[in-house]
């Protein structure tokens, strides 16, 4: 008689739309279908498998999923949203099972005779758990087959176990004499390593969406083994994601909010260095990140579009209260208070460039060696500052690009910022026009600056040399091709740094020509002082100066390479992701699902 007519095997998908990384990721399509249909089309190709349920929270959000199993006939078990363990063993009451595969909601390539070898092994051995024979390799991801008597015991013996109520079947693999567990051998059709196949990222999802549409294949059509030949052939696919880490066994990731000023009078700057942070802490920590702006409507597309949630919010109490967040990133001019940070009681508190009495409710504080930052008063705090080029943030998406040396006829980069709210940029071509045409001069309009059309129009007809730059995401294909730049002060200036692109900066306030100051006594740019102040003769013979001193620009040009990396988004997330871990093993964390 079959395994079937004697036990009755099911399986289960853990899934919820408040995915930290990627919310709302098991209903994103693939290939015009929702992540979570590939799992169950997949599934039920599966020889011993009778039954299929998803088992997902009472959080009203997921009421999306109870709407998709009505759809598509699957039965949906709602429990705990902190407890992944007790939504299991409540699903496998439901479906009275034997045995349950316990199935990720993340990985779209399931293969079914790989499950049924997995369930076969653990039912002729006797185990309650199965993996494969120690050296046995699988491009296989996301399916754990286990007995009904090992989850009872994880719920009678391990329930208040982090790992046991999150990860439900990692407690095996951290006490491996906890059920007898079987030992299956290697699945030749997937005998090999087939690097990162899950969905946790925005770029998890454009790597999956790639190799679809390579494959010219239908939802539910491409195998796993399609695949992995596919990217024999065609290594450079896996550069789309290659760069997202695995979550850990036992870290329970977590939530950032990140408050930061951004749009009309702010600019767009610090939006968008908390978005290069928030990718490093999402795609490198496992934590994931909810956004709350001060500021105007248009600063929050830029954080859509890397996939985080945003919201305009002067007071964040109430997302505080709704979110739960594990860390509280403050990015921001204006902002909640010292005390009201304190009163928020969030787990860990990090601030960037902050001179306000706020930092002194943080855990961590981010500056660059700037003349602020080294006399700042720490009497009566306990917070650990970082002060050193190192911490530099940028703000963009990539710097994959090189600097290039420096060529007969230099590109100046005239760069006035995203929302250019004193009309530099216009001034500053005026300026220019002073100058002999030898140059190229590239003028960036902000997507925030007020009639950027006509000022676009009216820079091209002043001079035949005078180019315009409109619709950039981030500048950094324009970084790679100057050789110098005019630039207001702010995170630009750290950002051609790391291009090794001199610099002349302009200062909107008196705090930035403090901390331009550094930047010149470091040699990677010249200060002209504050651009109220900057009369437009003395602008022009500034640029012309360097652009006639090639020594000076290739001396400046390596001081920016020597001293900003371009990795202080990395540093920052690591350095958090740490502290917050270190905190953990002090006290219980609450478990995520």
């Amino acid at each position: 008689m079959s395994a079937r007519e004697h036990l009755r095997i099911v399986a289960v998908i853990q899934a919820r739309m408040g995915s930290t990384r990627l919310p709302g990721k098991v209903l994103k399509p693939v290939a015009g279908r929702p992540l979570l249909w590939h799992i169950v089309h997949r599934l039920k190709a599966s020889s011993l498998i009778e039954d299929i349920a998803v088992a997902t929270t009472t959080n009203p959000r997921d009421d999306a999923i109870v709407e998709f199993g009505r759809a598509h006939g699957v039965t949906v078990v709602r429990g705990p949203e902190d407890d992944v363990l007790a939504r299991f063993a409540r699903a496998a009451e439901v479906l009275d099972a034997d045995i349950v595969v316990r199935v990720s909601s993340d990985a779209p390539f399931i293969d079914a005779s790989f499950v049924d070898h997995l369930v076969a092994s653990m039912i002729e051995q006797g185990g309650d758990y199965v993996l494969l024979e120690d050296g046995a390799v699988t491009a296989h991801e996301g399916v754990d087959p286990l007995t009904r008597r090992a989850l009872d015991k994880l719920m009678m013996d391990a329930h208040d176990d982090p790992v046991a109520r999150e990860h439900v079947t990692g407690y095996f693999k951290l006490h491996p004499d906890f059920v007898p567990v079987a030992r299956a051998k290697a699945f030749p059709p997937l005998a090999r390593d087939g690097g990162r196949l899950t969905i946790d990222t925005p770029d998890d999802l454009a790597f999956v969406e790639a190799v679809h549409a390579r494959l010219d294949a239908r939802a539910g059509e491409a195998s796993l083994g399609d695949l992995l030949l596919l990217l024999e052939r065609e290594p450079q696919l896996r550069a789309l994601n290659a760069h997202v880490t695995q979550k850990k066994l036992g870290v329970a990731g977590g939530v950032a909010l990140i408050r930061c000023d951004g749009g009309g009078r702010f600019g767009y700057g610090h939006v968008k260095r908390m978005v290069a942070l928030a990718r490093a802490l999402r795609d490198r920590e496992g934590i994931g990140a909810v956004f709350a702006v001060n500021g105007s409507e248009d600063a929050l597309e830029p954080i859509r579009n890397a996939g985080f949630e945003a919201v305009l919010a002067d007071d964040i109490c109430a997302i505080v209260a709704k979110r739960r967040p594990d860390v509280l990133i403050l990015d921001c001019r204006e902002g909640p208070s010292r005390e009201e940070v304190e009163a928020l009681g969030i787990e860990l508190v990090a601030v960037v460039d902050d001179g306000s009495e706020r930092r002194l409710a943080a855990d961590l504080a981010y500056y660059p060696p700037v003349p602020q930052a080294e006399t700042l008063d720490w009497t009566g705090s306990l917070c650990v500052p970082r002060i050193g080029w190192q911490w530099s943030l940028l703000g963009l998406t990539q710097s994959v690009l090189k600097p290039k040396p420096v060529t007969p006829r230099p590109t100046l980069l005239v760069a006035m910022g995203g929302s250019d709210p004193y009309g530099l940029t216009l001034r500053m071509a005026r300026a220019l026009t002073r100058l002999d045409p030898i140059f190229r001069a590239r003028f960036v309009i902000g997507p925030g600056m007020e009639d950027r059309e006509k000022v676009a129009a009216a820079i091209a007809k002043l001079k035949a040399n005078f180019e315009t730059v409109e619709g950039a995401d981030d500048l950094a294909t324009e970084y790679a091709s100057a050789d110098l730049a005019l630039a207001a002060f702010g995170v630009t200036a750290h950002e051609l740094a790391s291009f090794g692109v001199p610099a002349l900066y302009l200062c909107l306030t008196d705090d930035h020509a403090q901390s331009a100051s550094a930047f010149e006594y470091a040699g990677m740019g010249i200060s002209l002082g504050l651009a109220e102040n900057a009369e437009e003769e003395r602008i022009a013979k500034s640029v012309w100066a360097l652009l006639g001193d090639a020594t000076r620009r290739r001396e400046m040009r390596a001081a920016g390479l020597m001293t900003i990396d371009g990795q202080g988004a990395a540093r920052i997330a690591s350095d958090i992701a740490s502290a917050l871990a270190e905190r953990r093993a002090l006290t219980p964390v609450r478990a995520a699902s």
